[in-house]
C-alpha cells in the first residue's frame, strides 16, 4: 500500500493559513487506494483531533520529522506540503514530495473505479 502524508498549514483547508486540499480530496485519495494521514509540525495528538473534527480518520499521524518511520509500513510515501521545510523534510526522510496545487491537479486527473 502507498501513503500520502499531509502537512497542515498552507496545505489542508483547516490549516493556518488555509490550504487548497479539502476533506473531499482526502476521501478521493483514500477511495483510490492510498493510505492518508497527517505529517505536520504539530504533535500527533493535535493532528489526530483536527482530522477527526473534519470527519476523517487518518490511517497514521506523525510529526514531520518522523516521516521516515512511514517507510517501514508503506511501499511508497509522498509528503504534501507548501513550505521549503516540507521539501527538506521529505528529502531527509527519503520519501517523495508534492506541493499542494500539484497534488490537487494530480488527484483531479485520477479516475475512480466503481
Amino acid at each position: 500500500m502507498n501513503a500520502l502524508a499531509f502537512d497542515r498549514d498552507g496545505t489542508l483547508v483547516w490549516g493556518t493559513p488555509a490550504g487548497p486540499i479539502t476533506p473531499e480530496h482526502l476521501r478521493k485519495a483514500r477511495r483510490l487506494g492510498w493510505a492518508i494521514g497527517g505529517s505536520g509540525g504539530q504533535a500527533p495528538e493535535e493532528q489526530q483531533s483536527q482530522w477527526q473534527a473534519h470527519g476523517l480518520q487518518p490511517d497514521f499521524v506523525v510529526h514531520k520529522r518522523d516521516l521516515a518511520s512511514l517507510k517501514a509500513r508503506y511501499d511508497t510515501v509522498v509528503h504534501i506540503g507548501d513550505a521549503p521545510d516540507d521539501r527538506t523534510a521529505a528529502a531527509a526522510a527519503g520519501v517523495g514530495y508534492m506541493a499542494p496545487p500539484h497534488f490537487v491537479a494530480w488527484l483531479e486527473k485520477q479516475a475512480e473505479t466503481p
